[in-house]
């Protein structure tokens, strides 16, 4: 039904196109296409691209500086009209100028062909983003002369938006991400610098507890800021986008309780009005109920964001209204309350840019970071102030201190003074009295020290000649008991050393004999081995005569390349190479074949495919890539005799075969479980190839087939056929494998270097990949840019 009611419309739309619409992209480097874009609110319905690609009626022109979208509307359709007037195809980025969309998706119609192109948002991981940017950004390729009709699907549910809509060529793109770089570069460096100021009065020790809020108010508006800006997906984020939404809803919340506890410290509310704490803790339980509504009945963002700015007006109100009352004796409290002020317009400007329609987000953060910016100012010089006035009061009290102890030092020097002639006086009749009981005491002292000294040489002299006598006593006894142990020993080890004579001499005989036997073994596994290995290098000469040599591919195709690195000497992977005449055009066949195993068993399933491919092409004439490799697929069966041998079963060869042809610029795919990769302006087109592998029994349910899907290429394509053996490979840090999502990666990253360097890529990759694993199955990999 939908397919009828497709063609009905198709054939009911009138003759003539309105042109008056259509956008001219000439050599602009920069367009604002916001008003001529038409926008269509279907609801909950026409979610799908063929639901809106026919009812131009029910579009609806913008005549708006902005694309307004509100909270409410879940989908919201969008399109225009645009023609390239050169003379030679132009690409093109459409960028929707906000961080904040959830899911946005890309449709261009060229003429009656629709192309899906991309899909991109909030939501999605920021590295799937084709150009990376914080923005969503899109590039078209548009071929001269023609009309291309882009849609765009928005979906923003329970999020208000004000979208700037923008064409660019490439240099309009980078001049215009250059300045949004150098704006945003300047206003987090002058955040910076506030926040090391804070740091300093921080490591200073001076007003810790209100430093602590102020920190963490400013740190929090950086971070809403980061986030509005689409940086924190950017850096922070990329891979959990969906944590986005919720970090978003936290930290206007986190914002009011910061710059409550600031203004609560600041002012030392808690030692003069016990009324206003009571106040306050109202508004912050407030502030915590109304978030933990927001997160579990999931409301509205703007809703949300009207109760914050109630609640941060009424809190501002009231510190706006207690510190009148509340009289400091400096003057540093005037900057403050200036800063409060300043509040008042930051919350406003918040909630004005959702309500003046022509003004968006990026017409407002200019605004609201300077005056973020001159309010943080304010908060620093209001501490620099209260630190300079604090500087001079505590010298102001120092000088006073120090006068004050100099009158009491006075005083208690004079009194010392007193003291010291009279203790003076005392201490020089006891010393004299010391000085008669000293010389009593010394006389007595040597008299003592003498009679010591006599007593110590007569027991040196005692003790000297009783240790001599009784050292060669021990010395004595010490050497007899050692000879006659040592007697003992040499008796016991002259009778173990004949019995070891007599085993060595048996044990020797026997090796011997051995040995002459593993001599003679050695010597017939070394012939052996010779031979095999002969052979081996016999067999690798053979197969390597049978690839086709690399220059006659490049005779075709001058750009390509083939990286060939086999497990072992003989391979069970390799590459094939034909070219045919067909209804009086060229056509050329390539072909990269992944047998099964590797080494001798693999060499010999090539030889098989290799006879495969050349009788197809030969005697059957085939030159259908399907039809080639369900020729291969029978005479695998019939070689291996698979109906009656149930040990081949499982073998066979995987492999992806194009035919291209010049003329008509096209590439005829078949592949046998392999894919083909095609890359074109950066974009990476997959095509899979069919489930069998060519070798493959036919059962009544399951009828084997290979198709033949035809490609559309363009000059400097590149397409790559290759096996598993890459992406299947062990290494790096952990050893993982490889994988196709790396290997994707890789060939993207490659591309656009020249085919010489794209091979060197490869290897030193892969190198580094594996370092010190083994090698686990040979790997190739083909290479043409057409």
């Amino acid at each position: 039904m939908r397919v009828l009611l497709f063609w009905i419309l198709l054939f009911s739309l009138p003759l003539s196109t309105d042109a008056d619409n259509e956008i001219l992209f000439d050599q602009q480097s920069e367009i604002d296409i916001s008003e001529q874009i038409k926008i269509f609110k279907p609801g909950a319905a026409f979610r799908d691209i063929n639901d809106v690609l026919f009812i131009d009626h029910l579009f609806t022109e913008n005549n708006q500086r902005l694309l307004n979208i509100n909270a409410r509307d879940s989908v919201i359709w969008t399109k225009f009209e645009i023609r390239n007037v050169n003379q030679y195809p132009i690409s093109i980025l459409l960028e929707y100028r906000n961080a904040n969309i959830q899911e946005i998706h890309f449709y261009i119609k060229k003429e009656l062909l629709l192309i899906h192109k991309k899909q991109t948002g909030a939501k999605f991981p920021f590295y799937q983003r084709s150009i990376k940017s914080r923005f969503f950004v899109q590039r078209f390729m548009l071929e001269p002369g023609i009309k291309y009709t882009i849609f765009t699907k928005i979906i923003n549910q329970n999020n208000r938006v004000k979208v700037p809509v923008t064409l660019y060529d490439q240099q309009g793109f980078n001049q215009r991400t250059s300045v949004d770089n150098l704006q945003a570069g300047l206003f987090y460096g002058i955040f910076f610098t506030l926040l090391l100021t804070a740091l300093l009065f921080f490591i200073l020790k001076f007003d810790v507890r209100s430093q602590m809020f102020y920190m963490l108010y400013m740190l929090s508006f950086m971070l809403l800021f980061f986030l509005l800006d689409g940086f924190a997906l950017q850096y922070l984020f990329f891979e959990t986008p969906a944590v986005t939404s919720y970090v978003t809803k936290v930290f206007p919340f986190i914002i009011i309780a910061a710059f409550a506890g600031l203004a609560y410290q600041y002012f030392k509310f808690y030692n003069h009005y016990k009324f206003f704490r009571k106040i306050l803790y109202g508004v912050l339980a407030g502030d915590v109920l109304i978030f933990a509504l927001a997160l579990i009945f999931n409301f509205n963002v703007q809703i949300t964001m009207n109760f914050v700015m109630l609640v941060s007006i009424l809190l501002i109100a009231g510190i706006v209204l207690h510190q009148r009352k509340y009289r400091i004796a400096d003057a540093s409290h005037a900057y403050f309350k200036w800063a409060m002020l300043t509040s008042f317009i930051i919350v406003t400007l918040f909630g004005l840019q959702h309500y003046l329609i022509q003004y968006g987000y990026n017409d407002f953060q200019v605004v609201i970071k300077i005056t973020v910016i001159i309010q943080l100012s304010l908060i620093s010089l209001s501490y620099y102030k209260r630190l300079q006035i604090s500087h001079s009061r505590a010298q102001q009290n120092n000088i006073r201190n120090l006068e004050k102890l100099n009158k009491v030092t006075a005083q208690h020097n004079a009194e010392l003074e007193k003291k010291v002639t009279e203790r003076t006086q005392t201490l020089e009749y006891k010393n004299a009295q010391l000085e008669e009981h000293m010389a009593e005491n010394k006389a007595i002292t040597e008299e003592l020290h003498r009679q010591r000294d006599e007593m110590e040489k007569l027991n040196k002299e005692l003790e000297k000649a009783f240790k001599k006598s009784t050292a060669d006593h021990v010395r004595l006894q010490k050497a007899m008991v050692e000879n006659e142990q040592q007697q003992q020993k040499l008796e016991e080890s002259f009778k173990e050393i004949s019995e070891k004579n007599k085993t060595l001499e048996t044990q020797n005989e026997e090796i011997r004999a051995q040995s002459d036997k593993i001599q003679e073994q050695h010597h017939l596994l070394e012939i052996k081995n010779r031979d095999i290995t002969d052979s081996i290098i016999y067999a690798e000469r053979i197969q390597n005569s049978i690839l086709p040599p690399l220059e006659s591919i490049r005779q075709v195709f001058p750009d390509s390349f083939i990286y060939f690195r086999p497990k072992e000497r003989l391979s069970g992977d390799f590459y094939w190479f034909d070219s045919r005449e067909q209804n009086g055009e060229t056509a050329h066949m390539v072909s990269a074949v992944d047998c099964t195993g590797h080494g001798v068993p693999g060499a010999l399933m090539s030889i098989i495919a290799k006879d495969g491919l050349n009788d197809a092409v030969n005697s059957k004439n085939f030159t259908d890539p399907g039809k080639i490799i369900h020729h291969l697929n029978q005479v695998t069966i019939n070689t291996l005799n698979k109906q009656k041998n149930a040990d081949y079963l499982k073998d066979g060869m995987d492999l992806s075969l194009v035919k291209i042809v010049p003329a008509q610029k096209k590439i005829y795919f078949a592949g046998a479980r392999n894919p083909l990769y095609l890359l074109r302006d950066n974009e990476l087109y997959i095509y899979d190839g069919n489930v069998f592998s060519a070798g493959t029994l036919t059962k009544e349910s399951i009828p084997v087939k290979f198709e033949t899907q035809e490609i559309d290429y363009k000059e400097h394509d590149m397409i790559y056929l290759f096996s598993d053996g890459f992406a299947d490979q062990f290494g790096g840090e952990k050893g993982q494998k490889f994988r196709y999502k790396r290997f994707k990666k890789m060939m993207s990253l490659i591309v656009n270097l020249p085919i010489e360097a794209q091979k060197k890529r490869v290897d030193e990759i892969f190198l580094k990949w594996k370092k010190d694993w083994e090698q686990i199955d040979d790997v190739l990999i083909v290479g043409i840019r057409l």
